[in-house]
């Protein structure tokens, strides 16, 4: 087995992308891009197989005062090497094929103090790693040909909140900026005001980030000063919901937030997407709107025996408690389908 380490994307060989599939976050374009507005001692690993082929690729870099417990009362900030991209979303920092399990798992195990893998699927494991559960992906599949049939699948107490929401935000107008250098520090302070309110803090991206060329960016304007904005990239079939930013102190005055995931879903029909990824934060509101689901983990591991059996110890206690999203029910029951004596025959 072979392992090769590398600092810069643009040092990466272009295999690395073959291994990338729909995890856009990892490709050497996004990577190197994100070099440039956001460096955080990333490093990149190659581990090949026997027949010198790549078979698990992934990228690490360090924070040095992240909150591990996040998820609950405790405050303890500690330097943590993530296996991860450096921005918040529901891709995981790591692509591998199974082949260099054991290899991944040493190297790793290797590094001084926590480590952590962030947004590993169910089944993805790895010896003596604790695993833990994360916040979820919200995902909205996407089954209505028009904005109009999606409110009309709804149940009538979310239509009616959603109505109500969007007639308050008549005195808004929405546009798409034509070009995200249009990204201005005065849009970036609403960012700021979302980072500042929100409970759960893994990085800071600064103004560059959204000045980006791979993003989508809807405004909503009250005249000619923003409110709000979100932060879209698509991604072959599914539509990912990024970033938003508003203005709290109008918020509920204009129904923004509300307003501004509708518009998603607006985005996402119109344009044809199968799905949209709607991120893991504020996931009340995401499966509201009618999201559901797909749980994710953390694969945890330090440094020191002692202090990885303590926290394996407590981990049940640190880790994300997701919503009943039973108790959620957003759309009308499905009309059953009718089965006459001509379709019986069909199907005998």
């Amino acid at each position: 087995m072979f392992i090769e380490l590398f600092r810069s994307a643009r040092e990466l060989p272009p295999e690395w992308d073959d291994l990338c599939g729909d995890n856009l976050y990892l490709t050497r374009e996004f990577q190197q891009f994100i070099e440039s507005i956001d460096a955080c001692e990333q490093t990149y690993c190659i581990f090949r197989n026997s027949a010198d082929a790549i078979d698990t690729i992934l990228m690490t870099y360090v924070r040095h005062n992240f909150n591990l417990f996040m998820f609950t009362p405790v405050h303890v900030s500690l330097r943590v090497t993530f296996v991860y991209v450096p921005l918040s979303v529901t891709r995981p920092g790591i692509i591998c094929r199974g082949e260099t399990r054991e290899e991944l798992a040493a190297h790793i195990k290797g590094i001084k103090g926590y480590k952590l893998f962030l947004n590993t699927a169910t089944d993805f494991r790895l010896p003596g790693f604790i695993q833990v559960r994360t916040f979820p992906r919200c995902v909205l599949d996407l089954r209505w040909n028009s904005f109009d049939h999606y409110m009309r699948d709804l149940r009538s107490g979310y239509r009616h909140r959603y109505k109500k929401a969007l007639a308050k935000s008549t005195p808004l107008t929405f546009r798409m900026l034509d070009d995200n250098r249009q990204f201005d520090h005065r849009l970036y302070a609403l960012y700021e005001e979302v980072y500042k309110s929100s409970p759960y803090k893994i990085e800071k991206l600064p103004v560059g980030f959204f000045q980006g060329p791979f993003f989508k960016i809807g405004i909503l304007e009250k005249g000619s000063v923003a409110v709000g904005f979100i932060q879209l990239i698509e991604n072959g079939p599914e539509l990912i919901f990024e970033f938003v930013g508003f203005d709290h102190r109008i918020n509920s005055q204009y129904d923004i937030y509300i307003s501004l995931l509708l518009k998603i879903v607006q985005y996402g029909i119109e344009h044809r997407f199968e799905r949209i990824d709607f991120g893991q934060t504020a996931d009340e509101a995401k499966l509201k709107i009618g999201c559901r689901y797909e749980p994710l983990f953390g694969l945890l591991h330090h440094s020191n025996p002692l202090v990885h059996n303590f926290t394996g110890a407590f981990v049940r206690r640190i880790e994300y408690k997701p919503l009943d999203e039973q108790k959620f029910h957003v759309f009308k029951p499905a009309l059953p389908r009718l089965v006459t004596q001509e379709t019986s025959a069909q199907w005998a």
